[in-house]
């Protein structure tokens, strides 16, 4: 499982810093996993805020305001100068008014995440998301189960409630479960990879992409299905993931997309392994930018989510998930590697 570098210096001044509430230790670094993306945010990379706090002027004198635009849009957060101002200022947001009577659940993680979590977020599952990453957030802590099993830190602590699908009687159709949720845009009109479908082989690699934000993930579903007689066929994925997390299924499983270009277009170092015959294309769409590959934490939470549920049904190695950066020689190299590096960690 991957961190960012400096998240992994937030866990180390984290183990040795003395707070009122140390039971609360282990479920308030969950809840930095979840908001940072493990440290891989922008606001927690560049500002130091690895909870997604707003600036309030109670913490004023820890933190300056910024702005920043979030996946809700552009609003005034903190920016932290010190690791230590960051923890000093968490606890001091939860200190305001919308908090109040948190501290009864002070040596209870559980119930004070289900208290505060519906404050904090907007999303009713938001507490469930969080207990889900408390068991990595306490061996990342060195903290013990206090039942004495040993616990499985692998992808089962990663991802909510071990996600899944089923395929509709006809094969084109993700039907999610457990959390999971995937609406259909698919079309039956439409040819997709006409090509690619005609000799198409068993799914065994996952693509991962990125649009900019000159489309809108509606109009990217609609391009595909519509085709671009300027490029004389019909280009996308089978699943788009938009900012807010939402997960669009854009082509039935029993075609092919057009996503990965000729062979003339592959990095060598890779190999051609990935064709469009043999891959499913997901792209997390208004992420790409001059400055590389920006998606949201929803995006990266339904992606980890998705594929998760998609190598389990397909029987696909998680070592054989790319980024499209990573294997088309044309494209910001970037472009998907974070999001697949880290499920090529994961322990199949």
């Amino acid at each position: 499982m991957s961190y960012s570098p400096i998240f992994k210096e937030l866990i180390e001044l984290y183990k040795s810093t003395d707070i009122e509430f140390n039971d609360l230790k282990d479920i308030t670094l969950a809840m930095w996993i979840l908001e940072s993306g493990r440290g891989y945010s922008k606001l927690a990379t560049e500002h130091l805020n690895f909870s997604g706090m707003k600036y309030r002027t109670e913490i004023s004198d820890l933190s300056k305001r910024i702005l920043y635009e979030a996946h809700d849009g552009r609003a005034y957060y903190c920016e932290f100068e010190s690791l230590d101002n960051f923890i000093k200022g968490f606890w001091l947001f939860l200190d305001r008014e919308p908090y109040n009577g948190w501290k009864v659940f002070g040596d209870n993680p559980i119930e004070f995440i289900r208290f505060i979590g519906n404050i904090w977020a907007e999303d009713t599952n938001y507490a469930d998301k969080v207990i889900n990453l408390l068991d990595e957030a306490m061996r990342l802590l060195d903290i013990s189960d206090s039942s004495g099993e040993e616990e499985d830190y692998g992808i089962a602590t990663m991802i909510s409630g071990r996600p899944h699908i089923q395929l509709s009687e006809n094969g084109k159709i993700a039907i999610s479960n457990n959390g999971l949720n995937i609406e259909y845009r698919g079309s039956d009109q439409c040819p997709y990879g006409k090509s690619a479908t005609k000799n198409k082989k068993d799914f065994s690699y996952i693509v991962i992409h990125g649009n900019d934000r000159k489309h809108d993930t509606e109009w990217l579903i609609q391009y595909q299905i519509d085709g671009d007689p300027g490029r004389e066929g019909h280009f996308g994925y089978h699943f788009y993931i938009d900012p807010n997390g939402t997960i669009y299924q854009g082509a039935p499983l029993t075609k092919r997309t057009n996503q990965v270009k000729s062979s003339s277009k592959i990095r060598k170092n890779l190999g051609r392994k990935a064709y469009n015959t043999n891959s499913i294309g997901i792209s997390c769409t208004d992420t790409m930018y001059s400055q590389g590959y920006h998606p949201t934490d929803e995006q990266i939470k339904s992606m980890y989510d998705l594929v998760y549920a998609l190598c389990n049904h397909f029987d696909i190695p998680f070592a054989h998930v790319f980024g499209h950066g990573e294997i088309q020689a044309d494209r910001q190299k970037v472009e998907g590697t974070s999001l697949a590096s880290e499920i090529r960690s994961w322990n199949d």
